[in-house]
């Protein structure tokens, strides 16, 4: 089900949300060998705008070690030194990661979801929790995520328009390569989509629930497989 988790027909690929916790990895400068230089008074130090919540609240909300915890926030600093990233921001960072295509409409899927109070800004808390479920979380726990990705009004279903804007965006931001010679994004898209009812809208309502769309991918062993890459990414 290529709509949940991208993969190229000419070559193997993690998925686009894999591609989203690489990003994030590489936005915030990951290197190992910087958890030498963390220690607890830093993460203590208060932005401009922004006091993420205390280490042990976060360690014990995101089951990430205190450590790990350090060693993100130090990072994300770097990038966002307020504690708070807007869209904007979070689009430039976007394009620097998927140069060959136009990433902007998929960001500002991936930003709507991470914001979860619909303030315009991702805090570091915000980013943590959205980490968490996808380096940490259960099958189900990311086919959420996913699903809420997908759900761009928030109405608990995803209707064809919806996906449609989303599956778009991911066409777009893979560029023109990733579509068949002849084919225009629009119309690959249309047809993507269709594939994907026909196999999840069982009861022909017109609309996927949240539990047609786990249910089917809980079962789909290249679904599976695929959202098995984010277990050896941390």
């Amino acid at each position: 089900m290529t709509c949940v988790v991208y993969r190229s027909r000419r070559e193997k690929k993690p998925s686009i949300i894999c591609s989203l916790v690489l990003s994030a990895r590489n936005t915030s400068s990951f290197t190992c060998d910087r958890f030498a230089d963390l220690d607890l008074e830093e993460f203590e130090v208060q932005p401009a705008r922004y006091k993420p919540d205390r280490l042990e609240v976060l360690s014990k909300t995101t089951g990430f070690t205190k450590k790990e915890i350090q060693f993100v926030y130090r990072a994300f600093k770097q990038e966002c030194p307020t504690g708070m990233i807007s869209e904007e921001t979070f689009k430039s960072i976007y394009a620097k990661f998927f140069p060959l295509g136009d990433s902007s409409q998929y960001a500002h899927y991936v930003f709507s979801t991470l914001d979860r109070e619909k303030c315009g800004t991702i805090t570091f808390g915000d980013f943590m929790l959205g980490l968490s479920v996808l380096v940490k979380g259960s099958l189900q726990e990311r086919l959420r995520w996913a699903f809420s990705l997908y759900d761009v009004n928030n109405d608990g279903c995803i209707t064809r328009e919806e996906m449609t804007t989303v599956i778009t965006a991911i066409y777009d931001l893979m560029g023109a390569s990733h579509t068949e010679p002849g084919v225009l994004p629009d119309e690959a898209s249309k047809d993507h989509v269709e594939r994907i009812f026909q196999k999840l809208d069982l009861n022909n309502d017109g609309v996927i629930t949240v539990d047609e769309f786990i249910d089917y991918c809980s079962m789909n062993e290249d679904i599976r497989s695929s959202f098995a890459v984010f277990d050896d990414l941390w």
